[in-house]
C-alpha cells in the first residue's frame, strides 16, 4: 500500500462511521413503542454527547409517541401502547346529613351486636330474634337448613346474589306443629350476601357467608313473643283452674263441705246442692224457684227414729237469689211446703263427707 493511499483509506472510513447511525435509524420501525421510550430518550442523551464532543451527531430521534400520561411518567415504569378506559364499578357515596348518618350507625350498631347464639337440641344453633343480625355460614356441597317458627308462612323470600346462592323451601311435621325450613346452598366459598325473608308474622333479616369448609347444618331462632304466650296460657291454665273450682256465687269449692244427703219428697224445687263453709249454710234450689213458693226451713235434733223426724228448731236464714242462707252449720234440716197431707218434705242430713 502506498503512503498517498493510506490518508484516503482513512477517509472512507470516517465517512462509512459516520453514516452508520442515520443507516440503523432508516432501517428501524417508524413508531417507538412506549414501553421503549426510556431507552429512546437515552438514545437520544447519548447522541447529544457526542455531538457535544464534536462527533458525528446522527440523525434526530422520533418524537415520543403521547400515551395520554403526565409528562415523566414514563420513567416511572413500563406502560402499554394504549390504556383501557377506566371502568366505574361502584357509584360514588352518596352525601348523607347528620339524621342519615345517625340511622347508618344505628344499624351498624345492631349488625354488630354480639348476641352469642345459643345451642338448642339436636345439633340447632339459635339466635335470639330481633336481637342481632343472624348469620348463617355455609360452604360448597354442603346444605344449611334455616328453620322458621312453627306455623309460620312464608310469603316471600330475596336474596342478594340469586345467582350464587340457591335459596329453597322444605317442610316439616303436620297441623299447627308444621314448620318451615330454608334450604340454602352457595356454588363457591368467599361469598357475602345478605337474605330477606318475609312471613306471615314477621322479617327476617339474614347475612349469608360461604367458606371452603366450615357450615352450620341446622340455624333457627328463639323468639320472645314464645314466652309471652307462654306465659299468657299459663295465666289461661290458672283462671281457669280458679273458675273451674269457684262456684258461680263466689266460693271457692276447695273451702266448702258438700257432705249432705237429700231424702224424702222430690219435688219440682228440690235443691241442686246443699254446702257450708264452717260458718254457714248454703241450700241452693233450681233458678224456676221464683216461679213457685219457697218451702219453709226447720232445723231438726237428733231425737227422731224411723217414725217421727224429731223435734223442730227455728233457724235464722234469708234468700239471696236462689239460695237459702243459713247463719249456722245444720246437721239435720227439713224443708216444708204444703199443709195437712198434702205437705212435701225433704230432709236435709250431713253426713260429714266433703
Amino acid at each position: 500500500m502506498t503512503q498517498a493511499s493510506k490518508p484516503m483509506k482513512k477517509a472512507i472510513g470516517i465517512v462509512l462511521l459516520a453514516g452508520l447511525p442515520a443507516l440503523a435509524h432508516a432501517q428501524a420501525p417508524t413508531h417507538v413503542p412506549a414501553i421503549m421510550q426510556g431507552s429512546a430518550d437515552a438514545a437520544v442523551t447519548v447522541t447529544g454527547s457526542a455531538t457535544s464532543r464534536g462527533e458525528p451527531a446522527a440523525a434526530k430521534s422520533p418524537a415520543p409517541v403521547n400515551t395520554g400520561a403526565e409528562p415523566g411518567a414514563s420513567k416511572a415504569g413500563p406502560l402499554p401502547a394504549q390504556m383501557p378506559p377506566a371502568v366505574q364499578l361502584v357509584a360514588p357515596s352518596a352525601p348523607l346529613d347528620a339524621k342519615e348518618r345517625h340511622a347508618v350507625i344505628l344499624a351498624r350498631r345492631w349488625r354488630n351486636r354480639r348476641e352469642m347464639p345459643q345451642p338448642g337440641e339436636d345439633g340447632v344453633v339459635r339466635y335470639l330474634f330481633g336481637a342481632t343480625l343472624p348469620t348463617v355460614v355455609c360452604a360448597p356441597l354442603q346444605i344449611c337448613n334455616l328453620a322458621l317458627q312453627p306455623g309460620e308462612v312464608v310469603h316471600d323470600v330475596q336474596v342478594g346474589d340469586s345467582v350464587r346462592w340457591k335459596i329453597s323451601p322444605s317442610i316439616s311435621g303436620s297441623g299447627s306443629e308444621q314448620t318451615t325450613h330454608l334450604i340454602i346452598k352457595p356454588v363457591d366459598a368467599g361469598l357475602v350476601s345478605s337474605l330477606n325473608v318475609a312471613t306471615n308474622r314477621r322479617t327476617y333479616a339474614i347475612k349469608l357467608v360461604s367458606t371452603q369448609r366450615d357450615w352450620m347444618p341446622l340455624v333457627a331462632f328463639n323468639y320472645p313473643d314464645d314466652m309471652q304466650q307462654q306465659w299468657y296460657a299459663y295465666r289461661q291454665t290458672v283462671a281457669f283452674g280458679a273458675a273451674a273450682n269457684r262456684l258461680p256465687t263466689g266460693e271457692n269449692t276447695a273451702n266448702l263441705d258438700f257432705g249432705f244427703q237429700l231424702s224424702g219428697d222430690d219435688p219440682s224445687w228440690k235443691p241442686l246442692r246443699v254446702y257450708t263453709d264452717g260458718a254457714k249454710t248454703y241450700i241452693e234450689f233450681p233458678r224456676t224457684i221464683s216461679f213457685t213458693s219457697a218451702p219453709a226451713l226447720v232445723a231438726l235434733d237428733n231425737t227422731g227414729s224411723w217414725f217421727s223426724s224429731g223435734s223442730t228448731q227455728i233457724v235464722n236464714y234469708r234468700m239471696l237469689g236462689n239460695r237459702y242462707v243459713v247463719d249456722r252449720v245444720l246437721d239435720r234440716a227439713e224443708l216444708i211446703s204444703g199443709v195437712g197431707s198434702g205437705q212435701t218434705r225433704v230432709v236435709i242430713t250431713r253426713d260429714g263427707t266433703r
